[in-house]
């Protein structure tokens, strides 16, 4: 099988632009149609040999951020016409059905007036693209040639957290029937409905949700020239969900961009030049983000940029988005599983009034619980387990005037790109608005350590994959001098640990939250399987993977 389909892409700089009536290409259907089980960029799954070279690799990656980039520049052309009174719904059906903002069969959709310039159908420029593609092979290119950090791992870390996506709408809507393959394919869904006077309709996303237009609803939507108070509180929320999901697998794929190949706790024992700059707590991936944000402030890259940042408000919300995200996948440090475990217990410790979906941009911080336990870390392959108090002291101000206070929401300060420092805050005085806004930002950070090690909770094929690329990359460092510890000595019982004390509470956070319905069983389910084959057969695939990795180092 050839890496590249004939066809596929374009030289960068003959790109055509994405409109509203484009279709999909052949590899976003083939990645998006997945299953979380063959989340893979390898083909077969599993296998060692023929890895996708970086270009293939580059191209799942950018597969993935054009389309919800272009869902995000379509939601933001739609609440425009929305405030220029055109009304959510046109008052007859039919139409396309769409997903993730690109056409996949129907009627295209057509200008909302005959004088509507023809850039208005442009949603990303050729420039654009061709731009978002430039910087995704650059940041490919500043990923070391690790064994298992390295840019493959990214690419599936990438392609896991767009699954992630598609199965948290599959499984967060009980009613839809399960035989529209349109729907069932991809997130968000978008029904467009076109008149009769062929006027484009603003199609609602909304997550989790399938809206279809009646006379009632377009009665009631015409009614109105523009947005009411909470129609537009609506729009806002819904383009957050829409960005935030861009900035998901954004955060996917440059999570460990220039990792070097060994853990944080060695980058400090070594005195890396890195902890200068970033101290000594989570110091790679705190490098990773400021690798990104440099990069995406080149000016090889100013309308890629001004695409994702139309306002201010989007750069901080991306920045803020990015810097919890990464940081959260930092497992080896017990601070941040001690903040992790905090911010958990307390989004999901008492129920909360649900007042609409999930809306992940939404960020608050920690949480309170005085109980004291012990939280499993991980330190290379190895599991600590760390007795900690997990009471917190956080803060509330305003406008950088700080009070120490029990029970309150705390901040969270975010170096921006330039130096600058902001602290940002729960905006909402109402409880139940905090603690909903607590839950959304820790669902989207499980979700991003799920992707992380989500090899562990897809297929038997896929776990051994990565439980040799990490083997390897262990066991360089250690032959390189840059770890005292030989992974051989104790793997097999090491990769159990791990299992009891992360991957299976893990997944367990993802039943116990609620937020995927009926699929919410599937990462315990999956993990579980995994564990009981390693139980009976880890000894020996240990043994091979050792033997076999010891002559490869001959």
């Amino acid at each position: 099988m050839s890496r590249r389909a004939a066809g596929e892409h374009p030289p960068e700089n003959d790109l055509p632009p994405i409109e509203l009536d484009t279709s999909s290409t052949e590899l976003q259907l083939r990645i998006f149609k997945q299953s979380w089980k063959n989340v893979s960029a390898r083909h077969p799954i599993g296998s060692i040999e023929n890895p996708p070279d970086i270009v293939t690799l580059a191209d799942f990656a950018s597969a993935i951020l054009e389309r919800r980039l272009t869902d995000v520049v379509r939601y933001r052309r739609q609440a425009k016409l929305a405030d220029k009174s055109l009304g959510p719904f046109s008052k007859d059906g039919g139409g396309a059905h769409l997903i993730n903002g690109i056409k996949e069969g129907g009627k295209s959709l057509k200008s909302s007036s005959s004088a509507q310039h023809n850039n208005d159908r442009i949603l990303l420029t050729s420039r654009c693209r061709s731009q978002l593609r430039k910087f995704v092979k650059h940041i490919a290119s500043m990923y070391h040639d690790n064994n298992y950090h390295g840019l493959e791992h990214a690419v599936h870390v990438t392609m896991s957290a767009n699954k992630l996506l598609d199965m948290l709408q599959d499984g967060s809507v009980e009613s839809l029937d399960s035989s529209n393959e349109d729907f069932m394919a991809s997130e968000p869904y978008l029904k467009a409905q076109q008149s009769e006077d062929d006027n484009m309709v603003d199609s609602l996303m909304r997550n989790g949700s399938k809206f279809s237009a009646t006379s009632e609803t377009a009665s009631k939507s015409s009614s109105s020239s523009s947005l009411t108070p909470r129609t537009a509180h609506q729009h806002n929320q819904t383009y957050s969900d829409i960005f935030a999901k861009f900035a998901f697998v954004f955060a996917g794929f440059i999570h460990d961009v220039d990792h070097q190949g060994v853990p944080n706790a060695r980058l400090v024992e070594e005195d890396d030049p890195i902890c200068n700059t970033y101290g000594r707590i989570s110091v790679a991936e705190k490098h990773s983000i400021k690798v990104a944000f440099r990069t995406l402030n080149e000016s090889d890259y100013d309308e890629f940029r001004s695409t994702v940042y139309e306002t201010n408000e989007d750069k901080l919300r991306l920045h803020r988005i990015i810097h919890s995200l990464v940081l959260s996948t930092d497992i080896a440090s017990p601070e941040r599983m001690r903040e992790t475990k905090k911010r958990w217990h307390e989004a999901f410790s008492r129920p909360v009034q649900d007042h609409g979906p999930l809306a992940f941009s939404r960020l608050s911080l920690a949480g309170k619980n005085t109980a004291t336990k012990e939280i499993a870390t991980v330190q290379a392959s190895k599991l600590q387990l760390v007795t900690c108090d997990v009471d917190t002291i956080r803060r509330e101000g305003k406008r950088g005037e700080l009070l120490m206070k029990r029970n309150s929401i705390s901040t969270r300060t975010l170096q921006m790109e330039g130096g600058q420092t902001v602290e940002y805050f729960a905006t909402s005085s109402n409880e139940d608005d905090i603690k909903t806004a607590l839950r959304h930002s820790v669902m989207l950070e499980t979700m991003l350590n799920v992707a992380d090690v989500s090899h562990a909770m897809q297929s038997w094929e896929l776990f051994c994959f990565w439980n040799r690329k990490l083997y390897e990359e262990l066991y360089s460092a250690f032959k390189s001098g840059r770890s005292d510890n030989d992974p051989s000595s104790g793997w097999y019982q090491n990769e159990l640990n791990f299992f009891r004390g992360y991957i299976i509470p893990l997944s367990e956070k993802m039943k116990k939250s609620g937020v995927f319905g009926d699929r919410g069983e599937e990462w315990v389910k999956n993990a579980t399987r995994i564990r009981d084959r390693w139980k009976k057969e880890g000894k020996r695939v240990s043994k091979e993977m050792i033997n076999a990795v010891r002559k490869d180092f001959e």
